[in-house]
């Protein structure tokens, strides 16, 4: 009796404790952090899903960030979200993509790196950017409901501010973890932002880097092409005059609306469209392509946004497979509505001035060349003819161009996924042993 009133104390303190942490802020490093709660993976209640969030310079309606922390626990309820990780060597911190969250739809382990590598004994974090608190309105509505300021301030939403924005998630999980260094990782554009994050701060935070069809361990050098400091600035002062100051994932409301009711016979706006309404590019596979469902809809047009198979090869038969393809639908909708609806239009103009240096002299994101960490780096095909993965000292390049290593490591693993598209790499139908398991004995092989 005296043990099981014990018992009942214990567990009154430890939800006195999660109440506080609810409704206080835990100041870390300078920057107050407001807990929001947990959440277990429905496949295994020992995977356990924490966030926090803060506020952030210079404090608008949108300035708010989050922090994900997915991680092993071994007691099936609440968990403890403050909890050093259990192998020190084993902490991943994994920058979210363009439109992408730092919270998948879903808890699959086969789907998700987050919850992979933590059903896999790794500490495990990621983020919500800014994005994430813009409202879910038509650009258009922004002055409407009296946000048109707010939304002409994210103008100012620069690369440098969201690499300060990960600093602060990366010190937090440091502080939690109780570790100095962790393995980074970046997805699509978070692979940009890896390589900006590693410039600054690679000697004090990180031990190890892996891209997931973000940029490469190669750049194409091409002088005729640079965009010269005078060039930059005018296109950063037409944004910040005339907008658009976010950019809108494509077909963002038709992805929603597939997400809520994916087997729905009509879409945003009207009917589905026939087959014979739709547009097939030469040479590229009809099959599959019918609109039974709004699901459909998505999945065509996720396979011909960026040239047949680039974002996701939907349509075409894994090679020797069981007649599956790249990508399965539903998993396709689940990543697509997840999106957020905007993107910073800045850090595009940023991305597009830094293309074709090795550093660029007027930003200082890309000044990578000493940095000396092992390096992975997955391609689809889409990766390797835009992200630099297929670029190497001795590949053929324009006249004039030529390829410069982007840092000083030697320990560098590149591997090209051949008739992936972008998005099948991260949650693609054989994602899984393709990427996830190799990521994993990579890391395995490199703790220290």
């Amino acid at each position: 009796m005296k043990k099981l009133f014990c018992c009942s104390i214990a567990a009154i303190f430890f939800c006195s404790i999660m109440f506080a942490a609810n409704s206080f802020a835990f100041h870390h490093e300078g920057v107050d952090w407001v807990y929001q709660g947990s959440s277990v993976a429905e496949s295994d209640p020992h995977l356990k899903h924490f966030v926090w969030e803060t506020a952030r310079p210079p404090y608008g309606p949108f300035d708010t960030i989050a922090l994900h922390r997915y991680v092993h626990q071994k007691h099936e309820w609440i968990g403890d979200p403050y909890s050093p990780a259990k192998d020190r060597r084993k902490v991943l911190f994994i920058i979210p993509g363009t439109w992408d969250r730092g919270q998948p739809k879903g808890s699959d382990p086969n789907i998700s790196e987050n919850w992979f590598f933590a059903a896999n004994g790794y500490d495990v974090y990621s983020m919500e950017f800014r994005t994430g608190y813009i409202p879910n309105l038509a650009y258009a509505q922004f002055q409407e409901f009296g946000l048109g300021d707010a939304l002409k301030a994210t103008a100012d939403w620069t690369y440098g501010v969201f690499r300060e924005d990960i600093k602060v998630c990366v010190d937090l999980v440091k502080g939690i973890s109780r570790v100095h260094k962790l393995f980074l990782a970046g997805r699509s554009r978070g692979g940009m932002q890896m390589w900006m994050y590693a410039a600054k701060y690679w000697k004090q935070d990180l031990k190890g880097l892996i891209s997931l069809d973000g940029g490469g361990p190669y750049v194409l050098v091409w002088p005729a092409k640079q965009t010269s400091q005078k060039k930059f600035e005018a296109n950063v002062a037409a944004l910040k005059a005339n907008g658009p100051y976010q950019s809108e994932v494509s077909g963002y409301e038709a992805a929603q609306f597939a997400g809520a009711v994916p087997f729905a016979k009509t879409t945003v706006g009207g009917p589905l469209p026939p087959v014979a309404a739709l547009t097939f590019p030469p040479g590229t596979p009809p099959d599959k392509a019918q609109m039974n469902y709004v699901s459909d809809l998505i999945a065509y047009g996720a396979y011909y946004a960026w040239g047949a198979g680039m974002v996701t090869n939907y349509y075409k038969p894994y090679p020797d497979g069981a007649g599956e393809t790249y990508m399965d639908r539903e998993v396709l909708v689940g990543i697509e509505s997840n999106f957020t609806r905007y993107w910073p239009s800045i850090q595009t103009t940023e991305t597009n001035a830094m293309t074709y240096y090795a550093d660029c002299p007027y930003l200082d994101y890309d000044d990578t060349a000493e940095v000396d960490l092992p390096i992975i780096f997955f391609a689809s095909e889409f990766g390797c003819t835009t992200m630099g993965a297929c670029f190497n000292p001795s590949s053929p390049v324009p006249p004039g161009a030529s390829v410069a290593a982007r840092t000083a490591s030697t320990d560098v693993t590149s591997i090209i996924l051949t008739g992936f598209g972008h998005l099948d790499v991260y949650a693609g139908t054989h994602a899984l042993e393709m990427v996830k398991q190799p990521v994993l004995e990579w890391m395995n092989d490199r703790l220290k």
